[in-house]
């Protein structure tokens, strides 16, 4: 996939577009590429997917928790997996967000894009939120612009459609069955191996203790998960905790991996990790001799042996 980051010089012959945040690209995100190719081969034209540098709602929203489930680097890759030959990554600052939908559609998408036909999604809006513009609106700045605006489907296998506010819901609940499900594959982040306590070593269980290469992804509700995590070259599975450690009274919120049959020092490393399913929530326990019996357990319950 040839990536843009720029308008400069993007103009050729005549593409179609479809535009979105495509936060997850998740399933509702693939279907609504497929029909968006599907209606760009039609029309004998190339397919491009424009989205964002950075997500519009941290513009309106400084301070936000967060709330990202792809990182830039993540989004592109996975966009790139659905056969989009071209991606413009925008940059969406106060002067893009100014614009209306008129405005945008005839200065970025007509005159810098030569954009011949808009896919939009279902509920897609785009221009100034004051603006109040919607779907009818777009098909008349169309005709006006020479440019075919249609409007895709809703991915709905269930009756409901598929959304990032869904997986978000589904992430706080640590449901991660229901993540998986809508997202299509499994949830992961990335990040470094930072110092932490050692505690988990005085323990017998080492941990890789994670500081997130994007800080507003969203990780799920505080508790224990099975999980994978890729380092260097290899997978291997582990066991992480998400949370504050009740027992140790600790007031910051840690990513913790025990990862199993690994040794080695990765101190300053980069990882992925992939969260598989929900253990437990986090507890407090009596002394760190019972939280030792519990992280047993917790090992037991995936390798299904004694450590």
């Amino acid at each position: 996939m040839e990536v843009f980051t720029s308008l400069d010089n993007l103009r050729g012959g005549p593409v179609a577009v479809t535009i979105g945040s495509f936060d997850g690209v998740h399933r509702g995100h693939r279907a609504m590429i497929a029909q968006a190719r599907a209606l760009a081969d039609e029309r004998g034209l190339p397919l491009t997917v424009v989205t964002f540098a950075r997500h519009p709602r941290l513009l309106f929203s400084e301070g936000c928790p967060p709330f990202l489930l792809t990182d830039t680097d993540e989004k592109l890759s996975l966009l790139a997996s659905t056969g989009v030959e071209r991606c413009l990554l925008l940059p969406f600052d106060r002067q893009m967000a100014s614009l209306s939908a008129r405005e945008f559609m005839q200065q970025v998408l007509k005159e810098k894009m030569n954009v011949a036909m808009l896919a939009v999604g279902y509920d897609h809006r785009f221009g100034s939120p004051s603006s109040g513009e919607g779907f009818g609106q777009y098909v008349e700045y169309g005709k006006e612009l020479s440019m075919e605006v249609v409007q895709m489907q809703p991915y709905a296998p269930d009756g409901d459609a598929v959304s990032s506010s869904k997986i978000r819901g589904a992430l706080t609940a640590g449901d991660m069955q229901r993540v998986e499900q809508l997202l299509g594959r499994t949830y992961s982040f990335a990040g470094s191996v930072v110092q932490g306590a050692a505690l988990g070593r005085r323990l017998g269980f080492p941990t890789a203790n994670i500081s997130l290469a994007e800080p507003l992804k969203m990780l799920p509700l505080d508790g224990v998960y099975e999980c994978r995590i890729d380092v260097r070259t290899q997978s291997y599975r582990g066991v992480m905790n998400i949370g504050c450690k009740p027992t140790l009274d600790n007031k910051e919120r840690t990513i913790e991996v025990f990862i199993i049959d690994f040794e080695g020092d990765i101190y300053g490393e980069r990882v992925r990790v992939e969260v598989l399913r929900r253990l437990r929530g986090e507890r407090r326990f009596a002394g760190l001799d019972e939280l030792r019996a519990q992280i047993e357990l917790d090992v037991r319950a995936i390798t299904g042996n004694e450590k």
